[in-house]
């Protein structure tokens, strides 16, 4: 495969990644989830934000 022809599938895959996590606005829930971990730090940060997403998940199954 030649240079050009990888880097144009390279530049493909990124603008699909972006508009997937434009899509579903996954940079807001990133950026909500970090502001609620640094509001609350939880002792244990990795069963904060499980318990989190599984709420966010229960709260709205089908926006993520």
């Amino acid at each position: 495969m030649s240079y050009m022809m990888a880097k144009t599938l390279e530049e493909q895959s990124l603008r699909e990644c972006e508009h997937y996590i434009q899509t579903h606005g996954i940079q807001r829930v990133l950026k909500d989830c970090i502001v609620q971990l640094c509001v609350c730090r939880p002792e244990n940060p990795v069963q904060f934000l499980r318990q989190y997403f599984q709420k966010l998940e229960r709260v709205s199954p089908t926006s993520l």
